[in-house]
């Protein structure tokens, strides 16, 4: 996380786009680093995932381990029962399609079909964070007009 607090602090973002960390506290995890401009603490990885949720108007979600599938998971089923609505799930690099192309072979599954063919089309993949940027930007403007 810190390459993106990092790249916040360096854009000079204005005070309302201040660089913010939403930590978990684990006895063997590092301090807040040093961009971070705002920390929040939660004692449980539930209640620090609902204050992402409730904080963010998209989910970029990039190559991680355990965690981040697990978070990557319950945001796509938020979006799936429309507890969350008109945000973007993007997933960038190819370990996310891979999952994406699993989910759909396995969920789909016509024997037993657990997910609809309409909830794979929730997340959105592509490859660079260029892309990833575009998406946002693209959301971003039709938030813009409407």
């Amino acid at each position: 996380m810190q390459a993106a607090n990092e790249g916040a602090a360096a854009a000079n973002a204005p005070e309302r786009n201040r660089s913010v960390g939403i930590r978990v506290e684990l006895p063997f995890e590092q301090e807040v680093n040093p961009f971070v401009q705002q920390a929040f603490e939660h004692k449980t990885f539930f209640t620090r995932l609902h204050h992402f949720v409730l904080a963010s108007d998209a989910f970029v979600v990039v190559p991680g381990g355990i965690g981040t599938v697990l978070e990557l998971m319950m945001i796509w089923q938020l979006l799936q029962v429309k507890h969350v609505r008109d945000v973007p799930l993007i997933l960038v690099g190819k370990m996310w399609a891979d999952l994406v192309d699993w989910a759909r072979s396995h969920l789909l599954n016509a024997r037993l079909p657990l997910a609809n063919a309409e909830d794979m089309a929730i997340p959105r993949c592509v490859n660079t964070a260029d892309e990833a940027v575009a998406l946002v930007r693209e959301r971003h403007a039709q938030w813009l007009a409407s």
